[in-house]
């Protein structure tokens, strides 16, 4: 998407994850780019609620 204005958060995040990382490799295949186990745990930790279905989160409010 190189040269491309992102006009919402949902391309500016597929514009991100498209890119290669500095290592000219994908971000996730990269050894030195890619998230660890630990890493994901705490994602999944700390953003898990926003996986909720709508009406469940919209309930949970």
């Amino acid at each position: 998407m190189a040269g491309r204005i992102c006009r919402t958060a949902e391309e500016a995040f597929q514009a991100g994850w498209d890119e290669t990382c500095e290592h000219n490799t994908d971000p996730g295949e990269c050894p030195v780019c890619g998230l660890t186990d630990t890493e994901i745990a705490r994602l999944v930790v700390l953003l898990g609620h926003l996986a909720l279905p709508a009406p469940a989160q919209r309930a949970a409010a």
